[in-house]
């Protein structure tokens, strides 16, 4: 039967270490799996239409906590295998989401395996994967606990109900992409209330912090902190914004970012630099925005032209075509004569090389 071992202090879930699903199942007493939120991540207006399915939507952003929890393991790419395998099951059941047969029996792992054409030995610690992380749940266990990833927006994952509401991407106008930083704009509402619930020890570690890790800081009165590694620079600035110490989750999320894009933490943690200041909104959706859109956010603008140099750039002669003022040279009859646009030094130029003869200079 389905059963859960805390491994920790016994009869004290609070202490508890790991989470370890544990399977001991035949169809008598399997209990039902299911996706966790398929309504909500896997259906769209067409799908729900649709009394059966060949295909269904699915999040793509690599970035996401729920992609990078499954694959960060020596199994993870057998264990994503086994999960698409099983959304592919899920969308075909009634309802969907659930992994159950057409009769409504719940699936045995060993069914499952023998349906998707997969090895047992893979399916099985998969499955076991996929629980502990929350992308699947049991049907009706109510006592289970939450997925412990953190909430991220693009994965599917929904947002804590305590955050505050999402807000324009203008950085202009005080914030950047949707939810994450304002620059000096007043408090309100559950906002000014949040931050009225932070002890005054808090407040005065992340000012601390915060002002250590600023470029213009006076050397006598804030000595700036030399840290061993970037990485200990951003958690540092994070616990400093926040109160609270960086998730793994989000570090990972973050450097798989910069790899994408191409860009090293040492220049990721420079910009963060730049907006300690600043007030973060949503610490986390600040950083994956940032590490995500980096290029966008941090890319210079082409500097300014003048006039003279616009039409310079622009410049092209009406007989010759040449783009270059005071260089033009045509063919008449098939011999090569200096345009009226070239200038006296372009003509002895071209006279001094043989380009044209002189009594095609008259």
């Amino acid at each position: 039967m389905y059963e859960r071992t805390w491994n920790g202090v016994c009869g004290n879930p609070r202490q508890e270490t790991s989470w370890t699903p544990t399977f001991e199942m035949n169809e008598a007493t399997q209990p039902m799996m299911r996706v966790r939120d398929w309504d909500r991540i896997y259906e769209n207006n067409r799908s729900r239409d649709m009394k059966r399915t060949n295909w269904f939507p699915a999040p793509n952003d690599l970035s996401a906590d729920s992609y990078v929890e499954l694959v960060s393991n020596d199994d993870g790419a057998a264990h994503f295998g086994v999960w698409i395998a099983l959304l592919m099951v899920a969308s075909r059941t009634k309802p969907r989401g659930s992994l159950a047969w057409e009769d409504g029996r719940p699936h045995t792992i060993e069914s499952l395996a023998r349906l998707t054409r997969l090895p047992e030995t893979i399916v099985r610690p998969a499955i076991e994967r996929l629980l502990e992380i929350g992308l699947l749940e049991i049907g009706g266990d109510k006592s289970r606990r939450k997925s412990k990833l953190t909430p991220h927006l693009s994965a599917g994952i929904p947002h804590d109900a305590a955050l505050s509401p999402q807000v324009g991407a203008l950085e202009g106008k005080g914030r950047e992409h949707h939810h994450q930083e304002e620059k000096g704009t007043e408090k309100k509402g559950t906002e000014r209330a949040r931050e009225k619930l932070k002890t005054e020890d808090s407040r005065a570690s992340a000012s601390a912090a915060a002002a250590s890790s600023q470029n213009g800081d006076d050397a006598d009165e804030n000595p700036k902190v030399e840290y061993a590694s970037p990485e200990d620079e951003l958690k540092a600035v994070y616990q400093a914004k926040t109160g609270e110490p960086i998730t793994s989750e989000l570090l990972r999320a973050i450097r798989v970012n910069l790899e994408l894009s191409g860009v090293s933490l040492a220049d990721f943690v420079g910009e963060v630099r730049k907006h300690t200041e600043n007030r973060w909104k949503n610490p986390p959706g600040f950083l994956r925005d940032l590490s995500k859109r980096f290029h966008a956010k941090t890319r210079v603008a082409a500097k300014p032209v003048t006039a003279t140099e616009a039409a310079l750039r622009d410049y092209q002669c009406p007989r010759c075509f040449s783009k270059k003022p005071g260089e033009g040279l045509r063919l008449v009859n098939g011999k090569p004569i200096p345009c009226e646009c070239a200038s006296p030094e372009h003509i002895e130029y071209l006279r001094a090389r043989d380009i044209v003869a002189p009594e095609d200079l008259q």
